[in-house]
C-alpha cells in the first residue's frame, strides 16, 4: 500500500491491470516484429532469409510459441474482451507466419496466396500493440 500512497503505482485497478500487461504486450509485439522480419519477401529485408537455418528455425519457434500463447492461453481466457479478441487474431496470424518463415510448402495453397494479406494484418496488430504500449 505504501507504493500507492507515494504515487508510484496507479490506484485504479484497471490501470494497474494495464501496467501488469505491459511486459507480455512487449513480448508479443517483439515476436510479431520478428515474424514480419523473417517472413518478409521484401528485397530490403531479404538478408534475414540468408541467415543460417538454425537462426530461422529459432525465429520460427519464437513466433510459433508466442502465437500459441496468444491463442490458447490469453485469447481463450478472455474471449469477450477487446484484448482477448486481439490476442486470438494476432496469435492466429503468428501461427501462420511461423510457417512462412520456414516450411511454407506445408501450408495449403490458399494460405500461401494470402501471404501479403496475413503480413499486412500482422503489421496492423504490431501497430495496435505498439501504439497502446507507447501510450501506457
Amino acid at each position: 500500500m505504501l507504493e500507492y500512497e507515494q504515487g508510484v503505482l496507479p490506484c485504479d485497478p484497471t490501470q494497474q491491470r494495464m501496467y501488469n500487461m505491459l511486459p507480455m504486450g512487449t513480448t508479443m509485439t517483439s515476436s510479431m516484429v520478428i515474424g514480419l522480419l523473417f517472413s518478409s519477401r521484401l528485397p530490403v529485408l531479404n538478408s534475414f532469409n540468408k541467415l543460417p537455418v538454425t537462426v530461422r528455425k529459432s525465429a520460427r519457434a519464437i513466433v510459433f510459441l508466442a502465437g500459441c500463447w496468444n491463442v490458447f492461453w490469453y485469447g481463450v481466457q478472455h474471449p469477450t474482451e477487446f484484448w482477448g479478441v486481439a490476442a486470438l487474431v494476432s496469435g492466429s496470424l503468428m501461427l501462420v507466419t511461423s510457417f512462412y518463415i520456414y516450411g511454407e510448402s506445408r501450408l495449403p495453397s490458399v494460405l500461401r496466396r494470402l501471404r501479403p494479406v496475413v503480413q499486412v494484418a500482422l503489421l496492423a496488430c504490431v501497430l495496435l500493440y505498439g501504439v497502446t504500449i507507447y501510450h501506457l
